[in-house]
């Protein structure tokens, strides 16, 4: 094994996290009860470990994480990153890649991504009204 596959481990554990949490909430309501215990449980697998905090009295009172590792200080900052409602990290509604949006309400990782979008989109209604 490479000094280095662990990394790729991570980043696929990473990639499945941000895209079962988005397509759990898209998907909500097509999906049956046992599908969304699949996703509970696969999201339940994540992490686990925590980091430990204390307080430290500066200008004012203030919270200081303390990371036993670099893995968990990201670990944690994605964490948050996909449990806040105004994120910017997204997944694209036409290829599925995961972006940083310039803006919360911005659906596309590229105009190239929103234009092909839109021209399936439009090919299918023109096949269904045929």
């Amino acid at each position: 094994m490479d000094k280095y596959d662990w990394i790729t481990t991570v980043f696929s554990d990473w990639a499945f996290t941000f895209v079962t949490s988005f397509l759990y909430y898209q998907d909500y309501d097509t999906l049956e009860e046992a599908e969304r215990n699949v996703y509970r449980k696969g999201m339940e697998c994540f992490g686990g470990i925590a980091p430990t905090y204390h307080i430290e009295l500066l200008d004012k009172p203030t919270i200081v994480w303390d990371f036993h590792s670099l893995m968990l200080a990201i670990q944690m900052m994605f964490s948050f990153m996909i449990t806040d409602e105004n994120s910017t990290l997204k997944l694209c509604k036409h290829c599925g890649k995961i972006f940083v949006a310039s803006r919360s309400n911005v659906q596309f990782c590229s105009p190239q991504c929103k234009n092909q979008h839109n021209v399936y989109k439009c090919r299918a209604k023109r096949e269904d009204s045929e």
